[in-house]
């Protein structure tokens, strides 16, 4: 945390972006604005942690799933072992999380 000239904390982070993860932390009275995005092939997200810790997001969380994407296609180190087979290729995975993160971060 950072203080203002008054000694008042103020936080560091205005939001967190989630890609194929979760968060364990409770943020729900953080402030925070949070994205979260995962792909419909992911393999390696663990479904079912991802689905119980979504009680630690604020409730104005902004969920996208990217049909056909999956788990390595967030990034480009290849494939990854126990990933889905991915129906998009990772650009259009990459092109279509980097719209709908423009969209998400101009709501302000």
């Amino acid at each position: 945390m950072a203080t203002d000239k008054s000694g008042d904390a103020e936080p560091e982070l205005d939001g967190l972006v989630l890609l194929a993860a979760y968060s364990t932390a409770d943020l729900t009275d953080s402030g925070l604005r949070v994205y979260a995005a995962y792909g419909s092939e992911d393999g390696v997200l663990n479904r079912e942690k991802y689905e119980a810790d979504r009680t630690n997001l604020p409730q104005d969380t902004t969920e996208t799933v990217i049909d056909g994407g999956c788990h390595a296609g967030f990034g480009s180190y290849g494939a990854q072992k126990g990933d889905g087979a991915p129906v998009i290729s990772a650009e259009e995975q990459q092109r279509q999380t980097a719209d709908a993160l423009a969209a998400w971060m101009n709501l302000q």
